[in-house]
């Protein structure tokens, strides 16, 4: 197996990971949102603050 080779199963990899984190992570949101029985406001904010996580570890990648 050469590099580019080695190099794009790294990635698929890191891809997959990333999406089976993402849904898990949504998951756990929803279940929140149904066990708080969260409004639409609440919820939203909820889904907001999550994003604004998101972007932040984003941002921390970007410096590495």
């Amino acid at each position: 197996m050469n590099t580019e080779q080695l190099i794009k199963i790294n990635r698929e990899d890191e891809r997959k990971a990333l999406a089976e984190r993402s849904a898990s992570r949504l998951r756990t949101l929803s279940s929140y949102v149904r066990a708080n029985r969260m409004n639409y406001v609440a919820a939203c904010e909820l889904l907001d603050s999550e994003a604004e996580k998101i972007e932040h570890e984003a941002q921390e990648l970007n410096h590495v």
